[in-house]
């Protein structure tokens, strides 16, 4: 037998490590090409993601921007922080528009509060939710695709910005406030006069128009401006994202709002009146009044019912529905017992009863003496019942003539009716 020389089992060893080492290498390049794979598309995702035509946001989206009844969005369900909807002519921003308790949060997440390298539209944290203020202030993140602020850089053309100068912002109270853009303008992150919130439109218009040199920082420069598109602006947006001329470098992009007048000024007032019990006492009171207009309705009177709102009053700054519920009142029941000539059998019974109520009142036992009616019941209608039961000898039951008997003279307008005697 030939003897194996140990040259020959170091080369099968080196063999056998070369597969080894080239099916990992294989293995290794199959793992990369996979996960490379995962990223372009999980990056794909996110760079299609960041326009809404590329998400489901559309739904979300209000029905009739340009509608005068425009529907309230959807989008509410979704987020509590959502504000309103913002679109801008002939360019990607088209996105519903949220706000958090800072100006961070939604720097890092969606609208839909995911964690997110394009963040969301979110207004100021400063800013009245209601778009209220004089100044409101949107950020937005500055994608090289275009997606979100990304488009707003086109602003800084003086010509683009006089032929696109036209956006919509619609609360989700259903105000609709038509914007047209008169400057963009790139300044420092923390320019005050810019980045300061509150009732200052004027104040911006008047930085923007004035002396806007800085002894720090990158100081404002005004890259486009029309004069024509600012002249009466009392409600200003701006639409603020990043520059790439500088770490704190931003471009902020200014339009005039105007809150466009809708059949949506004309409000409606309903008023509805129930009983205790939820059923219908009245039919509805239907008034249609301008925004802003005061009213003054006077509750109907129900017998025997106190509603728990008499006048209904206040301001229309919605449609508004008031509920006007009507409960029983209180009235006092009193039983007196007499004897014929008008003394007193025993002690008089009161007691307070709502309207509506039931009652039921065993007359006492008197010695020698019989109650003409056993028992005071019935049901009250919504006043004060007084009822006197008259007491005759026992010996007489049976012998008396109920017609015989009269009232005492002294017991007043009272009358005799089945045993009983009710004012």
């Amino acid at each position: 037998m030939k003897r194996k020389e140990p040259r020959d089992g170091i080369l099968t060893v080196l063999k056998t490590g070369s597969g080894l080492v080239s099916a990992c290498a294989a293995l290794l390049a199959f793992v990369l090409i996979i996960y490379s794979g995962y990223v372009l598309f999980d990056s794909m995702a996110v760079w299609v993601s960041a326009f809404s035509s590329g998400s489901d946001l559309l739904k979300y989206k209000p029905r009739a921007m340009d509608a005068p009844l425009a529907e309230a969005p959807s989008m509410e369900t979704v987020n509590k922080d959502y504000r309103a909807w913002i679109t801008v002519e002939d360019t990607p921003i088209d996105y519903p528009v949220v706000q958090g308790r800072d100006d961070l949060h939604y720097a890092s997440h969606d609208v839909y509060g995911k964690v997110s390298l394009t963040g969301a539209i979110y207004q100021a944290a400063a800013c009245r939710p209601d778009f209220s203020d004089s100044y409101n202030l949107l950020y937005g993140h500055h994608m090289d695709n275009g997606a979100m602020f990304g488009s707003l850089d086109r602003y800084r053309e003086q010509s683009w910005l006089k032929s696109h100068q036209t956006a919509v912002v619609t609360t989700k109270n259903g105000k609709i406030y038509d914007v047209t853009f008169f400057a963009a303008a790139v300044t420092d992150a923390y320019e005050k006069e810019i980045y300061t919130m509150g009732d200052r439109a004027k104040q911006v218009i008047d930085f923007l128009t004035g002396d806007r040199s800085h002894d720090a920082g990158i100081g404002t420069t005004l890259a486009a401006w029309d004069e024509e598109a600012a002249k009466g602006a009392e409600k200003v947006l701006a639409l603020s994202t990043c520059a790439d001329t500088n770490t704190n470098g931003r471009l902020v992009v200014f339009g005039r709002m105007t809150e466009r007048r809708t059949e949506k000024d004309t409000l409606k007032l309903t008023v509805k009146y129930y009983g205790e019990n939820g059923e219908e006492l009245f039919p509805d009171q239907v008034f249609t009044r301008q925004r802003g207009s005061g009213y003054y309705v006077v509750s109907p009177q129900y017998p025997g019912y106190a509603a728990d709102i008499e006048i209904v009053r206040g301001t229309l700054t919605e449609d508004t529905v008031v509920r006007v519920r009507y409960r029983p009142m209180k009235w006092t029941m009193r039983i007196r017992y007499l004897y014929p000539d008008g003394t007193e059998a025993a002690e008089a019974y009161e007691r307070e009863i709502l309207t509506g109520e039931g009652f039921e009142k065993e007359s006492p036992a008197i010695a020698g003496w019989h109650p003409v009616r056993l028992k005071v019941s019935g049901v009250n209608s919504g006043r004060n019942e007084n009822y006197t039961v008259l007491y005759v000898p026992e010996d007489t039951i049976g012998a008396v003539d109920m017609d015989d008997l009269r009232t005492p003279a002294d017991l007043g307008d009272v009358y005799l009716q089945v045993g009983i005697c009710a004012e």
